[in-house]
Formats: structure tokens, sequence, C-alpha cells
């Protein structure tokens, strides 16, 4: 059984710092992550609101309608093409379960 190395990381989402422990080779993918999510946060800071679960709320269904349109087309070309593309899910899945794990601390 191969092991998995991992490392303790500090993020910062939306001001917030938050400690994870992730494989180390997914280091960089959740350190872009982060930048991703701090991005799309701070568009929806011009709604006005000053609660941040708000903003992250919005933020996370924002990426999910990307991450859910995606997977979409992908299955229209999959039926198309007759050819899977496991990397693809694997990399959408990775970003998915990265996401649940800082929302469930928030």
């Amino acid at each position: 059984m191969e092991s998995n190395p991992t490392v303790v990381l500090t993020v910062e989402i939306d001001g917030k710092p938050m400690r994870l422990r992730v494989v180390e080779a997914d280091k960089d993918a959740v350190i872009g992550a982060a930048e991703l999510l701090n991005k799309r946060i701070e568009g929806f800071k011009r709604f006005g609101t000053s609660d941040p679960m708000d903003r992250m709320s919005w933020a996370a269904l924002d990426l999910a309608g990307d991450v859910y349109r995606g997977k979409t087309q992908e299955n229209n070309v999959q039926r198309a093409q007759s050819t899977p593309q496991t990397d693809l899910n694997s990399s959408n899945n990775s970003l998915l379960e990265e996401l649940e794990s800082m929302l469930k601390d928030f």
C-alpha cells in the first residue's frame, strides 16, 4: 500500500486563516483553489453584505455552477465522442472535496 505524505497548510479565505492537512502532491492545487475562492468572494463584496457567510455561500454556489456546467458539457462531449475523460472528473472531484472541507469549518 502506498502512503501519501501530507503537509499542514494554512490558507486564508475571506480574511480567515484556515489550517488544513492535505496530501503533499495537492498542496499547490489547494493554494490555487483558495486564491480562486478569494477572487470570487471579492467579487461578491460589492453586493454590500458584511456577512462573510453570505459571501462564502455566493462564491461556493458560483464555483459549483462552473463545475456543474463543465460536467454537463463534458458529458455531452463524452456522449458524442464515446471516450471517457476521467482526468477532468478526478480534478473536479478533488476540488469539490477541498471546497467541502473548507466550508465545513466556516
